[in-house]
């Protein structure tokens, strides 16, 4: 089943890619775990294939590590290009691309249609609400004021309690989803 994403892409259950729209502007947020393709014009040597740490860093040829991670497609490869032009080769035409998308995995259980670990690729945010609507939104005896989200923070797990009936009454999805977050929807007793 495919459902329409954010940016107006296809997308399909279970995944959010990044629309055509990203990949073609080149306006995607490249993170860690990414797999970025670079080449440079008349300069076959310098060509490389390589997974950007979980710090943002990617090593590349003569220049070493460099940190991408954080920046858009358009804004590494002009940072590249920049430090290319600096010392090495005079005026760089730099093509990045990305090969694969991180996958951050997150848990819906509870009362939910279809309890179970999702992936959220592409480096769309992703809201609490647009989670729920991934397993398959709330069950009918759900208590929608009664959410809980355990989320990893360095050494500890931080819980915070959301009222989802107040999220969807607002129209707003403020709670953005993060890699490894644990989603739990409580039952309603009455």
């Amino acid at each position: 089943m495919s459902v329409q994403g954010r940016s107006g892409g296809q997308v399909q259950e279970g995944s959010l890619q990044p629309s055509a729209t990203e990949a073609v502007s080149g306006d995607y947020i490249l993170r860690g775990g990414d797999v970025v393709d670079m080449m440079i014009y008349r300069e076959p040597d310098l060509a490389i294939k390589s997974k950007i740490g979980k710090d943002g860093m990617v090593e590349l040829p003569f220049l070493g590590g460099v940190k991408i991670g954080g920046l858009s497609v358009r804004s590494a490869s002009s940072l590249i290009r920049d430090k290319y032009n600096a010392d090495y080769i005079v005026n760089p035409q730099v093509y990045l691309t990305v090969v694969s998308f991180n996958q951050s995995k997150f848990t819906v259980i509870g009362q939910v249609s279809r309890p179970g670990t999702y992936q959220n690729t592409g480096g769309e945010t992703m809201g609490l609400l647009d989670a729920i609507g991934m397993a398959g939104g709330f069950t009918k005896i759900a208590d929608r004021g009664h959410v809980i989200i355990k989320r990893h923070e360095g050494n500890s797990i931080r819980t915070i309690k959301v009222n989802a009936k107040k999220l969807t009454d607002s129209g707003t999805d403020i709670i953005e989803i993060q890699p490894g977050d644990v989603i739990n929807v409580g039952e309603s007793w009455f």
